[in-house]
Formats: structure tokens, sequence, C-alpha cells
């Protein structure tokens, strides 16, 4: 189908109108494509992210995916993603690939031995295609995302003029990769209910594929201020203000985020964090399962702060109907989300530790969990703290 646009849309500036026009909206990235072939004489554009660790690509996704193309068959996609991104002669050496720089296929391949090459024979000449020019709009450690033109060699190869048009687009769309990102993490923050986090009786703190922070709710930072013992940074990162409290919490997210990203089995742990005053917080880190924005941010985990000195008001009654836990089960449950070791609630409630070990080894069964750390992740991340109000202290 041939697409026209009125003149005050052809050339350049209708061209980067669309870039952001498309990072404000990401189904209009398909748009962008037919524009962007049109003023490159191209046959075919694509949207891909390309990982030079194993050659695999990216090349669809959710609807807020960067992932887009334009006049390339679906049947020839799929072979591109699962054997012939592979065989691409114009990917084989990633060192010729900077972030910000152009492709020109002819410049990295000899035009005169592509057709020699599986890559041109079965996947190129079947559409008619043989020449490309790239522009790698970001590139972060071995991935990299490509907006990339093929056209066919009827055409000829793609000309200085044409570098040169696109190398003036390129800041307008690492600009608009930017800020797709951003608003797909808000997205996708707003499917983790952000809002449901403010209402914890905790301070909790949703943690990315790289162990960052990338939401923590008013009570973590309330938390974190009022004892000194815990630091949210601009970067992202959360630390402990002591050295050694900091290594193992380091490690704690490290495992956390290595089982949500599915590389590791870690339940998560539990870490006592003191000051010279006598603060204290305990912090609960836990991976999540995970979701994936399309340059690879991953919430993976999550880290639930409270104060063992001034434990919050945990849904007693909510727990009890939702894990059939008796009074002094879910009275256990509480002390034990809020920080307290097993012999400590022992001695405020002013029983023996084999009672509570005791209550500890029913509830558990109740929940279905086996260790303590299972047990209090478990109960943090499930349905009992999500239906929880603190401002009402009853049901959603």
């Amino acid at each position: 189908m041939l697409t026209t646009y009125s003149c005050d849309d052809i050339g350049m500036p209708g061209l980067i109108r669309c870039v952001y026009d498309a990072a404000l909206d990401a189904s209009r990235w398909q748009e962008f494509l037919i524009r962007f072939a049109a003023e490159f004489s191209s046959q075919a554009t694509m949207i891909f992210g390309q990982d030079f660790s194993d050659r695999s690509v990216e090349v669809t996704g959710a609807s807020a995916s960067l992932a887009a193309h334009h006049g390339i068959g679906e049947d020839f996609m799929q072979s591109f993603s699962t054997h012939y991104c592979r065989t691409n002669v114009w990917t084989e050496d990633e060192r010729l690939h900077h972030e910000g720089q152009l492709v020109n296929g002819s410049k990295f391949y000899p035009d005169a031995r592509l057709p020699r090459t599986e890559w041109h024979t079965d996947w190129l000449r079947p559409q008619d295609l043989f020449y490309t020019l790239a522009a790698v709009v970001e590139k972060r450690a071995q991935r990299s995302f490509n907006v990339t033109a093929v056209r066919s060699k009827r055409c000829g190869p793609y000309t200085e003029a044409e570098e040169t048009r696109l190398r003036m687009l390129v800041p307008h769309l690492q600009t608009a990769f930017a800020l797709h990102r951003r608003l797909h993490r808000a997205e996708a923050l707003a499917h983790a209910s952000v809002a449901v986090l403010e209402n914890l009786p905790m301070g909790a703190a949703l943690i990315d594929g790289q162990a960052r922070v990338l939401h923590a709710n008013s009570q973590a930072h309330a938390l974190a201020r009022a004892t000194g013992l815990l630091r949210f940074d601009a970067q992202g990162t959360l630390s402990a203000s002591a050295a050694s409290d900091d290594a193992l919490l380091q490690r704690a997210l490290r495992l956390a985020v290595a089982t949500g990203r599915g590389t590791a089995l870690d339940a998560g742990r539990a870490l006592r964090l003191r000051g010279n005053l006598g603060a204290q917080l305990q912090v609960m880190v836990a991976p999540l399962p995970r979701w994936s924005s399309p340059f690879g941010e991953q919430a993976a985990g999550a880290a639930f702060i409270s104060d063992p000195a001034s434990p919050a008001k945990a849904p007693v009654d909510v727990l009890r109907t939702f894990y059939s836990l008796s009074a002094a089960e879910a009275q256990l449950a509480q002390a034990l989300t809020n920080g307290l070791s097993l012999k400590e609630y022992a001695d405020l409630r002013g029983i023996s530790i084999h009672t509570a070990r005791s209550q500890f080894k029913t509830a558990a069964t109740k929940v279905g969990t086996g260790r303590q750390a299972d047990f209090v992740r478990t109960i943090l991340t499930g349905p009992a703290m999500l239906r929880w109000d603190a401002s009402q202290g009853d049901l959603i």
C-alpha cells in the first residue's frame, strides 16, 4: 500500500517529528519506519536489539517495546530471529559497532563477496534485498539497539548524502529512545502497583536486574533518614552505612536479582543493621517475578525494611484470613515480618523458644514454606500484604 504525506510532513523535519511522536506513543514506531523507508529509498526498515555475546536479536516485543519492522514478512522476521541473525555478516565484528555511529554494509563487508554468504543466499536474496544502512542508536556492554534500512541491489548502495542525513537523525533517535525507556519504566512501575507499595506497613523498594532501586516507598526513605543505617543515592544505589553491613547487603541484592532473572536459586535473606546509638533496621531482601523493558531493565527483587523497635501494625486478622493461621501463629508471623527473631519474639511474649519454634513450624506449613527467610518473603510479597491498607487498618 502506498503511503502519502502532506508537504509539511515530508523530508527530515517530518521524520524527526515522527521520532518524538513514537517516543511518546510506542504504537507509532511503525509509522516512523514507514517514513524512514520512504526518506531513504528502502524497501525494508527495522528497529531491533542485537546481543553480541551470543549474536541473538530482539525483533518483537510487547506493545511498549522498541522493536518493530516494516517491509519484511513475519516468516522472514521469525527466521531472522531464530537463525539468520547469526549469519548476518554486517554484525560479525562487534568492535565496528559503536554507539552513535553508522553502519554501511558495503563498507563493513565487500559487496562482491556478499552473494556467496548464507546471509545473502537464504535471507536477503529471497526478499530482493542487498544494501544496508543502519544507526547504532544505543550500546550498553554487548547489547545495542539499531535503526536499520535495507534495499534492493537495483537501488544502488547508500550514498554519502544519505549517511549525512541519517547522521543528523541519530541524536534525535537517542533522545527518543531514552524518553521511551523512561516512560516504559513509569508504566512498569504502575503495573507493579506503586500505590500499593505506599500502603504497605513497612518500607519497600523495588530492585532492578542490576541491583539498582527502581522505586522506594516513603516509609523506606523515612526509615533510612531516621536511623542513618541505609542510604538511597541519586544513581539508584541502596547501601548500608557500615562497610561490613553493606558487603552483606550487596551480596543479598545480587543473589536476589539473579534469582529474579532466572540465573540463581536464592530464596532471599534477612539482615539486621545496628547503629552506634541503638538504632536498628531489619532488611528482608527477596527475589520477585521479573518484567523486562525494551532495553533489558528488569524488576527482579525487593527489599522490605522495618524497625524492630517500632514495629508496624501488620495485619494479624488479614494473615489469619489468608493463611488460616491461629491467633498465636498470626502474631508470630507479624513479629517475624517486622524483623524480630524467634528468640526476640519468645522473650517479648514470655514463652519458651521451644514454643515459638513449634508455632513457627505449624505456621510455615500453612503458608507453604520451610525456612524462616522463605516464610517472611512469602508473607511480605503475598496477597495478605497487598490487601492491607495501613491508613485504615483493614482490607482494601
